[in-house]
C-alpha cells in the first residue's frame, strides 16, 4: 500500500515539475526584405529547466527564462526564448524573438489578425 501511495505522489510531483501549457500563437520570420506571412500555430510554453529535462540536457537552455516550442513536422521544431518583460506568457502584441538558430521572428498571442 505504501508503494502505491508513493508512486502516486511521485507521479503528481513529476506532473507539476514538468508543467507546460499550450498556447495559440501567431509567428512570422524575418526575410531579406520585410517579414513572412503570419503562421497561426499552437505552441508549448515551458520553462528552461523543464525544456532541458525534455531534451536530455542540463545546460542547452537557460534554466529561468520561458520558451515557446512550435512543432512544424516530425523532427522539426522551433524553440523561442520569450523576453523577460512578458513574465512567462506569450506576448499580447507582436514582439521580436529569436529561435534556437538565432533567426529573428515576431510572435504574438492568438490567431486573430494573423496575416
Amino acid at each position: 500500500m505504501k508503494h502505491i501511495i508513493l508512486s502516486f505522489c511521485l507521479i503528481f510531483i513529476f506532473s507539476i515539475a514538468s508543467a507546460s501549457e499550450k498556447a495559440e500563437v501567431c509567428i512570422k520570420y524575418q526575410k531579406d526584405i520585410g517579414w513572412s506571412k503570419g503562421y497561426a500555430v499552437t505552441g508549448t510554453v515551458i520553462n528552461g529547466s523543464d525544456l532541458n529535462s525534455a531534451v536530455g540536457s542540463f545546460s542547452r537552455f537557460k534554466p529561468f527564462p520561458t520558451y515557446v516550442v512550435v512543432f512544424w513536422d516530425k523532427g522539426q521544431a522551433s524553440i523561442f526564448e520569450l523576453p523577460s518583460v512578458t513574465f512567462g506568457s506569450v506576448p499580447i502584441f507582436a514582439t521580436q524573438v529569436e529561435d534556437q538558430e538565432g533567426r529573428l521572428w515576431k510572435m504574438k498571442e492568438g490567431h486573430i489578425f494573423c496575416y
